[in-house]
């Protein structure tokens, strides 16, 4: 009889783990070239069965309490040589694998069963008529060859609830980053790298369900950390995002609270898919939410960010515009955005008093820097010319020096509003007084835009 064999097994077992599990697969493949189809099937379940109690014992080692209590257990079997007692073991062997140390997906564990069954069909043909002897094929042998490396020889002993236990404490530490291309790294290096997909859907529900929960509180003031955390995981296992974070978000949208719903304009900003996969009725729920949100819940729930999301644009600046002053302005400090430009620039140049105008300008002015075209830096100046309280503040010069140097990437277009503010400024006053603005004087010099 001749066999069709793929030469990529000897490849696979180079990713297997553990030397002595990688030792133990190569005789079933050895076994699998050589024809020797049951041997290759009863030599790949011994490595599986020998993996897992490896596995186990070093998480042991590591303190997890599962793998400790049956490592306890196999060693006393072991040491009394409880044949009974180590039969049960192995038979239960998967479940345990799988509920007690999470090392499988339940569809892993499923080919992993098959494995096992036809393993005991090949250990066991005394216990079948002749006419029912098991006879595998070479596909079924590397069917199960394959299975056995890619859902366990070749992972890392991680369990599932240990590690998200691991991750939530982590999201929770100063050190997480806030960034969302560091948050990806430390995802994709720490915890997804080699991650089995049990564990990401447990990572995608928990970043899903802890904001909404009743246990919010203790995530107060990393809600933006948890959303970017789950649109990472969308970007680094969107096999698994796709159809995992879908269906939960739709349901978990629809038994949000209402008191927790707006929870989701974080989620939805960070990957707008998730806007389009709540329901209408929800959404409806969402937006109906922001327009009666209070001040504190605009800014417990950063509502800012349903500036990210198309459907909620509009509604979110009418309900901006109807804000007191001093809710805008902490809005705009908080969270600078361009959509706030304008706004901030209409608080600046209506500063009441010496400290309102550095109080604006270092909270609200200097923080959107980055976002001012130059006609609105045209409107900057004007109202610092135009406005004493602002002109006259001790802080301003220092402020507007800052300014200048966070949009000379607007230079040359701008050279023109800042050499008639100070000409302006300069008016009646020796040029050296601090209130004619001096360094700016000198700045547009050095720069070639205005004498010295």
């Amino acid at each position: 009889m001749s066999f069709h064999y793929l030469s990529d097994l000897d490849q696979f077992v180079l990713s297997v783990r553990e030397k002595e599990s990688g030792r133990l697969i190569a005789e079933a493949i050895v076994a699998y070239h050589g024809g020797a189809l049951r041997a290759a099937i009863m030599s790949t379940w011994i490595s599986v069965a020998y993996d897992i109690i490896a596995k186990a014992r070093e998480l042991a080692s590591q303190g997890e309490r599962a793998p400790q209590k049956f490592i306890r257990e196999l060693d006393e079997a072991i040491a009394k040589k409880d044949r009974k007692k180590m039969q049960l073991i192995e038979n239960s062997l998967l479940t345990t694998a799988k509920d007690g140390f999470q090392f499988f997906a339940p569809h892993e564990c499923d080919d992993l069963e098959r494995l096992k069954h036809d393993r005991d069909l090949c250990a066991h043909p005394a216990f079948v008529s002749e006419s029912e002897l098991f006879h595998p094929t070479p596909e079924l042998v590397r069917t199960h060859i394959v299975h056995a490396i890619q859902h366990l020889l070749c992972q890392a002993p991680l369990q599932g609830k240990s590690v998200i236990q691991r991750f939530d404490t982590d999201i929770l530490s100063a050190s997480f980053p806030r960034v969302p291309a560091e948050i990806e790294t430390v995802l994709r290096q720490r915890y997804l790298g080699r991650a089995k997909e049990s564990l990401v859907i447990g990572l995608i529900k928990g970043l899903i369900s802890c904001p909404l929960g009743h246990e919010h509180a203790k995530y107060a003031g990393h809600e933006r950390q948890i959303a970017q955390s789950l649109a990472a995981i969308g970007r680094i296992r969107p096999d698994v995002f796709d159809g995992e974070a879908r269906h939960f978000i739709r349901k978990k949208a629809q038994e949000a609270s209402d008191e927790r719903i707006l929870a989701f304009i974080r989620m939805a900003a960070a990957d707008p898919r998730i806007w389009d996969w709540i329901n209408e009725s929800d959404k409806i729920r969402i937006r109906r939410m922001l327009e009666q949100a209070t001040s504190e819940q605009v800014r417990d729930f950063d509502l800012s960010d349903s500036l990210d999301i198309p459907n909620l644009k509009n509604d979110f600046l009418l309900k901006f515009e109807s804000m007191e002053q001093e809710v805008r302005q902490a809005i705009i400090a908080e969270q600078p955005r361009a959509e706030f430009s304008d706004c901030a620039i209409e608080l600046y140049s209506r500063s009441h008093s010496f400290r309102n105008a550095e109080i604006l300008g270092e909270s609200i002015i200097l923080p959107l820097a980055r976002y001012f075209t130059s006609s609105q830096l045209e409107k900057i100046l004007s109202a610092v010319e135009e406005n004493s309280q602002i002109h006259l503040a001790a802080g301003s010069p220092h402020i507007l020096e800052k300014l200048y140097g966070m949009t000379i990437g607007l230079l040359p277009q701008t050279a023109g509003f800042w050499e008639k503010f100070i000409l302006s400024v300069e008016r009646g006053r020796d040029p050296s007084d601090q209130y004619a603005y001096p360094n700016i004087r000198s700045k547009l010099s050095s720069d070639g835009y205005m004498s010295q």
